[in-house]
């Protein structure tokens, strides 16, 4: 362990505050008894030489042998579980808090109680740590805040026990699947089902004919040959493409509760990049702002992985994203029909700039825009009005909710699928946007 810096105990700091008492108290009764000065002076000697001795003996490092378990993927605005081992393998019995060495965008909860460990005795602390930021970061050192033997002295060690982790986005939702349970097939405006009983788009096997199935999936030759009705059974088709275009710009930089717009997005788009490639589909995702990110297409569960270790750490800048200048990059590197998915937030001015890249888009794909709805334009309408400023503040409120529903209703006529919700609810939506699309054949 490395010494950083010692400090008196509350203890030491009380006990020299009665002392100056006393001797204040001493002397004003009796400042000329020589037997009071000695007495006083001695009591001043023994005092120091039990300080000095206690604060060198708190100079030796203390005989603790630590151990850390923690996952090194941590899931973003999750918390996490730390287990901390702590054995003293000196004579002593040692008393110390503990300090976790980390960054702003980390919380820590369950480490504020002072610690005793015996001599050759083993403890186990437990606490829980959360990432409110995306991407690589350090955790620790572990600093000791370590009690000396008469409690006089606080000395601070650091154990240099540093764990790299990455916060990804909240990958814990592929395993619980929490934000989908009783939300399937959502109507979604824009989008019409053309449901096909018993069809899809590739052949998949011949079995026999059964009550239901339409006439039309017979296969008469096959039907000849072993004299009773046979019937052609289809699938989906299972290469079909899905592009993501992200916005990574200040549009998505809105704040809530489960963190920015943006954060909300990468959490939804990693479910449906697992969804889409359990399919058998490919998935290709690109973010735009100032600078670009291009993941090229993917095909296959097993690669969620890279997926999310391709966007992982990626924050929107302080930028206006240029919607025509993505569309003209995406077209570059990709121009054969998909289904393209443009994540991003929406007002008034942007709508103008979205247009014209949505209809350039439409020559070559099936466009879906996904719109995330301002919260604070929700928490507005949602809100009491007590004043005439509030009244004013929910006015404007009403006002630029109904540009929007007008302005979607617009890209609707113009055959763009479009789905407008909150954050907390983009999960269910893209995913089911995807899927809609799928079933319908609209590919």
């Amino acid at each position: 362990m490395k010494f950083i810096s010692f400090k008196p105990s509350v203890f030491l700091i009380r006990a020299l505050l009665l002392l100056t008492i006393a001797v204040l108290i001493l002397n004003i009764f009796d400042a000329t008894n020589e037997s009071v000065v000695d007495f006083i002076t001695a009591l001043l000697i023994t005092f120091l030489i039990v300080v000095l001795i206690d604060f060198y003996q708190s100079k030796k490092p203390p005989l603790l042998k630590i151990n850390r378990e923690m996952p090194t993927k941590l899931s973003f605005n999750r918390w996490h579980q730390v287990k901390l081992e702590v054995e003293n393998i000196g004579t002593r019995t040692i008393k110390f808090y503990v300090r976790e060495h980390i960054n702003n965008y980390f919380e820590i909860d369950g480490l504020n109680d002072q610690i005793t460990v015996l001599s050759n005795e083993r403890v186990f602390l437990h606490f829980r740590l959360k990432s409110l930021k995306r991407g690589p970061a350090d955790v620790g050192p572990i600093e000791f805040c370590v009690t000396s033997i008469w409690n006089i002295w606080q000395n601070y060690w650091l154990c240099d026990d540093i764990i790299n982790v990455k916060t990804y986005p909240d990958f814990e939702r592929l395993k619980q699947h929490e934000s989908l349970k009783g939300v399937s097939n959502l109507p979604i405006n824009g989008l019409k089902l053309m449901k096909k009983r018993g069809g899809g788009i590739e052949f998949h096997q011949l079995r026999e004919f059964r009550q239901g199935d339409s006439i039309r999936q017979i296969d008469w030759q096959a039907t000849s040959k072993r004299q009773k009705l046979i019937a052609k059974e289809y699938q989906e088709e299972r290469n079909q493409h899905v592009i993501v275009m992200l916005d990574a710009g200040s549009r998505m930089n809105v704040e809530t509760q489960i963190g920015t717009h943006f954060d909300a997005a990468l959490n939804a788009l990693l479910m449906l990049s697992h969804t889409v490639l359990k399919q058998g589909d490919w998935f290709s995702m690109q973010s735009f702002n100032r600078k670009e990110r291009w993941l090229p297409a993917v095909k296959g569960a097993q690669n969620v992985s890279k997926v999310m270790n391709h966007f992982y750490d990626l924050e929107p800048d302080e930028g206006a994203s240029d919607y025509l200048q993505a569309v003209t990059n995406l077209l570059s590197k990709r121009s054969k029909r998909a289904l393209i998915l443009l994540v991003t937030t929406l007002n008034d001015q942007s709508f103008d700039d979205l247009l014209p890249a949505l209809k350039r888009l439409q020559q070559h794909h099936l466009v879906a825009l996904i719109n995330i709805e301002n919260v604070a334009l929700t928490e507005t309408l949602a809100a009491n009005i007590n004043n005439i400023s509030e009244a004013n503040r929910y006015c404007a409120a009403i006002e630029l909710k109904n540009n929007s529903v007008v302005n979607l209703k617009r890209l609707e006529k113009e055959g763009v699928i479009c789905v407008n919700c909150e954050p907390q609810y983009l999960l269910p939506h893209v995913v089911n946007t995807y899927l809609n699309v799928k079933h319908s054949g609209m590919l």
